[in-house]
């Protein structure tokens, strides 16, 4: 499901923090929590807490923290390389009119001769609990955004469902009428192929009716059924992550009318299932959507 999520506040004393957090849909929980390298120990505690709030998606979490006190850094001078390159100068202004001696300034502009990097004191107890904290307060941010997208979503799957239950009805009701125009059907057939033979009247009969009962469709219908009444009651009172089950239910809703459409010998009873089966990947669709 698609969400943003934002929280800001102190981390500990030193520092200000804040965590941005976006998601789009994705069949399965892919978490990527951006830091940087300094702050890379304060990753596994972000990532234990979204995914306690979050069980799907593609989510991208970014921790952004300024010190607001003084901080210590560190500069290190890479005296190798500074020698090697003063070395160098003073050989070479005895070739060429410059000058062997570098100012503070000069130095300033060589790559790599000088880091500056924060302290790396490491995080507090009470600076890693407000991360925690602040991880917390920007994933209930997200997940009240995409409740309200779930909420919508729901609002659109409740009337599908419905439809499917009505057609689902409208098979049942006719199923016996399917049956004896099927057997009615066989019986034409045969005596249009042999109107001279001598046909035994209750093997004929024998035949229609198993060819009926090959056909008959109660129990796929009664396993669409189910699955529906189950959908519906997931829809109503959700678990906290459904949209697995949802998913592994529009399988199942697909696989029970797969069935009925090799079963049909009906041209209505076929068109039907065909709308019936458009509306289920409709209904698929917005599945994989859910959380």
């Amino acid at each position: 499901m698609t969400g943003f999520g934002r929280a800001r506040r102190p981390v500990g004393r030193d520092w200000s923090g804040e965590i941005v957090v976006r998601s789009v849909n994705s069949r399965f929980l892919d978490l990527t929590v951006k830091t940087k390298e300094t702050e890379v120990t304060l990753e596994p505690v972000i990532r234990r807490v979204f995914a306690r709030h979050v069980s799907r998606g593609k989510v991208e979490v970014t921790l952004r923290l300024r010190r607001v006190t003084a901080g210590h850094p560190e500069i290190t001078v890479d005296e190798d390389l500074l020698g090697a390159l003063l070395s160098r100068l003073t050989e070479l202004s005895k070739k060429y009119p410059i000058e062997g001696a570098l100012s503070p300034r000069d130095v300033l502009t060589i790559p790599q001769v000088l880091t500056v990097e924060a302290s790396s004191d490491g995080f507090s107890p009470e600076e890693i609990a407000s991360v925690e904290a602040l991880a917390d307060e920007a994933a209930e941010a997200l997940v009240a955004m995409r409740q309200s997208e779930g909420a919508a979503i729901t609002a659109d799957l409740e009337p599908r469902i419905a439809r499917l239950k009505e057609q689902s009805a409208a098979l049942a009701a006719r199923r016996e009428e399917i049956a004896r125009q099927l057997a009615a059907t066989l019986r034409e057939r045969v005596l249009a192929l042999f109107p001279d033979a001598t046909l035994d009247p209750g093997r004929v009969e024998q035949e229609a009716a198993l060819a009926a009962d090959r056909a008959d469709v109660a129990e796929e219908l009664q396993r669409l059924q189910g699955h529906l009444d189950q959908f519906t009651d997931l829809l109503r009172k959700p678990p906290p992550a459904v949209g697995k089950t949802l998913d592994f239910l529009t399988q199942e809703l697909h696989r029970e009318l797969n069935t009925l459409s090799s079963k049909s010998r009906d041209l209505r009873s076929t068109r039907e299932i065909l709308d019936m089966k458009a509306e289920t990947e409709k209904i698929r669709e917005q599945v994989q959507n859910v959380e």
